[in-house]
This record gives C-alpha cells, structure tokens and sequence, in this order.
C-alpha cells in the first residue's frame, strides 16, 4: 500500500513528499520495527500516521481509531519503501526482524575480526584449510569468539523460522570468501536435484555482488554479478579454485553482469518472498 508523498511515481519532482522520504530512508532500515500512532482520519478514508517524526498519509487495511498505536517492520527502502503492520508488538522472532539482528551481530563481528580476515584473505582457496585456520584464529580473540557465536545463534533462529516448507537454509561463511564483507548465504535444492546457492557481499574493488551457483554431481556452473564488473577477475580465479577444491569439477562461469543499483541488499531478503513471514499477519502499506 503506497503513502502519500513516499512512492517512486514521484519523479524528479521536490517538495516535502520528497524530503520526507530521504529523510525516512536515512534514517531507518530493513527490517527495523518502528511504532506509529494513528492521528485521524480524512473524510476519503485515508489515515494520518505518525511514526517518529513523520507524519504520514495512509490507507490502513485494519480497524483502527485515532490514538491507536501500531507497530510496523520496514519491508523495503527501495524502488519503494513497504511497511507491514504487526498485531499490538508483534513476535519477537520474526523473520524480518531476525534478519536484521543478524546483519547488526555481522557488522560487529567483521568490525572486531578484521584483521583476522585479512589474514585469511592470503591462504589458498581450499575450503578445508580455510576454516581450520578460521577456528584457530577465533579461538585466540575471545571478544570474536563471542561475537561470530552471536551471529550463528541468530542464523540458527532464522532457519528454524524457515522450517515449514521453505526449503532452503540460511548461512554465515566468513572464511569461505574471507575477503568479502557483508557475506550472506542460501542454500536450498530444486526440484531438477541441483543444490542452488546464493551469495551477496561486498569487495574492494568489486562493490556490491551476487553470486549464484547451481550444482550436482560432477557439474557447476556459476554467474557473477557484481557493481564493477571489470574489477572481478582475482575473485573469478578464487571462486573456480573453491569450486574445484570443493567439488571437484572445474565450474562453468556463465557470465559476469552489472549489479543493478536497487539490488545488492543481500540474498537474505530474497526469504522475505512476496508476502512476508508474518506470524500475526497485519496490513501492508507502501509508503
């Protein structure tokens, strides 16, 4: 549902729509649970909603009377921003919420284990060495200890959300690519017996990627799309090498394509689907 002032219709137009809508994007983040309070109501049925500062426009598919409080999830800051509604507080483990206390636990723990990425980023790419010298590495900082422990305890709260029907499975590698942040991960099978994988991160050089592999025994084949293509190369030899070490094929790359500018917010978000995992259901309203 679009609020008014907020959708991508309006253009390069100016005005305080406008400026509400930088202002919310600046401000606010996927998967963030904001409250907002319903003012009153305009004889076209729309409501007024106040949520922080902002005063917005909206039509609400619940019942609801002027004084009431709602609590919204930002669904989405682009094309447009999507906010959906939660009964009262809302779950505390929600998918949504949960991926965003996993990308806050991520930034905290690749803060703290920098230069123990780095490190990694020079051992060969042979997945097994990798994650041996990962688990020697951590076990001398305890204070990254604790934090990639944090991010794993959510990531296993997420799957177990996931567990009816989903069929994929969410995961956290930092040694896989220990040269890449913002690392995000799902795994599922499709129904032609290909075990699917999606990558999102960021690089030097690179910026923003996306990474799809599509496997099964004795075949691979990989497409890479990343904010800078021509600067992929080193990242292209590293991922064949983990793809021959891992599987033992030689991986089909099937291009290397631009990352458009509205993707490259991680492959997480691709489990939201088009209707949300919601467990009290509620209204969805584009702003």
């Amino acid at each position: 549902m679009r609020i008014k002032g907020y959708g991508a219709g309006q253009g390069g137009q100016s005005g305080p729509g406008r400026d509400r809508a930088a202002n919310f994007r600046a401000s606010h983040s996927v998967g963030e649970r904001i409250r907002g309070r319903v003012l009153r109501r305009e004889p076209s049925g729309l409501y007024w909603v106040q949520v922080g500062n902002d005063e917005l426009l909206a039509r609400l598919e619940v019942q609801t009377e002027p004084g009431d409080q709602l609590m919204f999830v930002v669904r989405a800051l682009t094309p447009e921003i999507l906010l959906q509604a939660l009964q009262g507080d809302g779950p505390q483990d929600d998918l949504p919420g949960l991926v965003q206390r996993f990308r806050a636990a991520r930034e905290a723990f690749e803060t703290r284990a920098e230069p123990l990425l780095s490190v990694l980023s020079r051992i060969p790419p042979v997945p097994s060495q990798r994650q041996e010298s990962f688990g020697i590495a951590l076990g001398g900082d305890a204070e990254a200890q604790r934090l990639h422990a944090n991010t794993q305890s959510l990531l296993l709260q997420i799957n177990e959300t996931l567990a009816s029907g989903r069929g994929a499975v969410a995961l956290y590698l930092p040694w896989l690519l220990p040269g890449l942040r913002r690392q995000e991960i799902v795994r599922k099978q499709t129904a032609a017996g290909f075990t699917e994988a999606s990558l999102s991160g960021h690089g030097a050089g690179c910026g923003g990627l996306e990474l799809r592999l599509l496997s099964r025994p004795g075949q691979c084949s990989l497409r890479l799309l990343a904010e800078h293509p021509d600067q992929t190369g080193a990242l292209q030899v590293e991922l064949a090498g983990l793809v021959r070490e891992a599987l033992g094929v030689e991986a089909e790359f099937l291009g290397v394509a631009r990352l458009a500018p509205p993707a490259g917010a991680g492959v997480l978000g691709e489990l939201l689907g088009d209707t949300p995992l919601w467990a009290s259901g509620g209204l969805n309203t584009r702003v």
